[in-house]
């Protein structure tokens, strides 16, 4: 079972938060959503969260892919955190996936691991995102980082880990519940 960890923070976007965690889930995945900042958290749009787990109880090296939503608040307090960078590097180091979406693709450049990188991300943080060769895909897989735009393409992120870590048979198991256009 492919374990993912996904770091929350005051100011996450809610609706990627949920349809990430709540899609990976459907996929059979155990997913460990950690605060960083002080719970409940509150969302970009208001909405009160509670993590599963505190971050600094969360043992990352568990994880086989760290997923970071987006939102501009809660991407601020995860480039902030050093132990949320050292955990990019670490990933990173170790081959394991590493996802961002929204504005999340800014923690990855924090942690500097995306020089000479394919990047995709929200398009008014596009200009931030200089480490990386921006594309304006809806979704941007370069070795294994793989990485999104934001609200309206959360689900085609989501499936694309599944399929990134398990393969597209395991999409075919997901997606037909989603009931999402074509």
């Amino acid at each position: 079972m492919t374990k993912a960890l996904v770091p929350l923070a005051e100011g996450v976007e809610e609706m990627e938060a949920a349809i990430i965690v709540d899609v990976l889930r459907r996929a059979k995945w155990e997913v460990i959503t950690a605060a960083v900042t002080p719970q409940p958290i509150t969302a970009s749009r208001g909405l009160r969260l509670l993590a599963d787990a505190d971050w600094a109880t969360v043992h990352a090296a568990d994880f086989d892919i760290l997923v970071i939503p987006g939102g501009g608040g809660g991407t601020q307090q995860l480039m902030r955190s050093a132990s949320v960078l050292d955990t990019v590097r670490a990933f990173r180091r170790a081959g394991k996936p590493v996802a961002a979406i929204c504005a999340g693709p800014l923690v990855l450049q924090a942690a500097g691991i995306l020089k000479g990188i394919r990047a995709t991300c929200f398009p008014g943080v596009a200009a931030d995102l200089t480490a990386a060769h921006h594309v304006s895909e809806r979704v941007a897989i370069d070795q294994n980082i793989i990485t999104s735009q934001g609200p309206g393409t959360a689900f085609e992120f989501a499936l694309a880990l599944i399929a990134h870590v398990d393969g597209p048979q395991a999409v075919e198991a997901v997606a037909p519940g989603l009931i999402l256009p074509s």
